[in-house]
């Protein structure tokens, strides 16, 4: 197309110089122009014989300049939006392409960590299942710990023997091939708190003792955090519902439904942009609620129930001392008698809502082109099963 144009547009200034050679001369004969497609167009009828030398020749051939130049113009116009739509599509095949790569490089990056998950998982398994079997006193117990799950091999042994335990070192947390890169985040499941399962007494100790939110303000806002995931229209008392939402402009109103996206807490009453980033990382939408105690952070274990600063660093230190909790009778003989009397009034309210070990693992990958601005990123959760990490749940976006 673009050869074509230059073609036409040499024709055209062919046309503007003989039509400058004819008016110049005054009077000589002007010949018929080459025009697209190898017609000829006169440009002008010959002189009658008697009429004044050169003036209609001057205007007619003057007339012809302003009109191929404005031809020219037009036909440079066609030319540069040509351009600019052929520019435009090669961009979008391109991002396209490096889409298509990107979305394949994210899901090797989750592949291969839930390889490394299911081979250090198998690894200790069979280990921890061949030392079991030699302490059998007989027969029946040997074929009983032979038949046991994965899962319930690792609930009886010292959490510290858990590969999953710190998930994040057992991958290379960046890879290339080629111009394809994909890096990985990996981390407990239960070492965030679920934004969906979570009770109101959690919700407010988590912003209120973990994230340092007035006690007040952060009752309001774990009551609006309930009234946004249920599914009546009638507020709490400090809560929020659609018609409040409404009287205050609000953009985006409780759709009385679990949050389907952790983004979507930004437009809960009482939220603050400055508290999301804060909150964010320690929030989850995956899960069965549980909080496992040996992982979480301090804010996560202030979230629970009976659970108040103290008892929060004396477990942290408990963790880094050394000493992983299989049960709740063992982490209460393991705290001091202050913290463990706290924990036990709680009873199952507590007990309800930890775990010790790490069952199932978060997979972030992220992948991408070198010199690209396109980024896929899968989300990948994985289970214990008896023969590999199995996948519970994904999601590209």
């Amino acid at each position: 197309m673009t050869k074509r144009i230059g073609q036409q547009v040499s024709e055209v200034l062919g046309w503007v110089g003989e039509a400058a050679a004819g008016g110049a001369v005054g009077g000589a004969a002007a010949r018929p122009l080459p025009g697209p497609g190898g017609r000829r167009w006169p440009l002008a009828p010959r002189r009658q014989p008697g009429a004044p030398a050169g003036a209609p020749s001057l205007r007619r051939g003057g007339f012809a300049l302003v009109a191929a130049l404005w031809l020219l113009v037009a036909l440079g116009a066609v030319g540069l939006q040509a351009a600019l739509a052929s520019q435009a599509r090669r961009k979008a095949s391109a991002n396209l392409l490096d889409q298509v790569r990107a979305r394949a490089a994210a899901l090797a990056g989750s592949e291969y960590a839930r390889s490394r998950l299911t081979a250090a998982m198998l690894g200790k398994a069979e280990e921890l299942r061949s030392q079991a079997m030699a302490q059998a006193r007989n027969p029946r117990q040997r074929e009983m710990m032979a038949r046991t799950s994965v899962r319930n091999l690792f609930r009886s042994v010292n959490p510290f023997e858990d590969p999953w335990r710190e998930p994040q070192g057992l991958v290379v947390p960046e890879m290339a091939f080629g111009d394809a890169r994909f890096a990985l985040l990996l981390r407990d499941v239960g070492a965030a708190l679920n934004l969906n399962e979570a009770t109101e007494e959690m919700l407010r100790n988590f912003f209120s003792q973990g994230m340092g939110l007035d006690w007040a303000e952060a009752d309001k806002l774990a009551q609006a955090i309930l009234d946004w995931r249920d599914e009546d229209e009638i507020p709490r008392i400090n809560g929020a519902e659609r018609e409040e939402y409404l009287r205050e402009g609000a953009l985006v109103l409780p759709p009385n439904r679990d949050f389907v996206e952790l983004d979507e807490l930004r437009h809960v009453r009482g939220m603050t942009p400055e508290l999301y980033v804060r909150a964010a990382p320690h929030l989850t939408l995956l899960g069965d609620g549980r909080i496992n105690v040996n992982a979480a952070p301090e804010p996560v274990l202030l979230a629970l129930p009976g659970v108040d600063r103290g008892a929060a660093v004396a477990i942290l230190r408990l963790r880094d001392s050394g000493y992983l909790p299989r049960s709740v009778q063992e982490l209460r003989g393991l705290l001091p008698t202050g913290v463990a009397q706290a924990i036990q009034a709680q009873g199952r309210a507590f007990s309800d809502r930890v775990s010790f070990t790490t069952d199932q693992v978060e997979i972030l990958s992220q992948g991408w082109m070198d010199g690209s601005p396109v980024q896929v990123t899968v989300r990948t959760v994985v289970s214990r099963g008896n023969n590999e990490a199995v996948v519970v749940g994904r999601e590209v976006f």
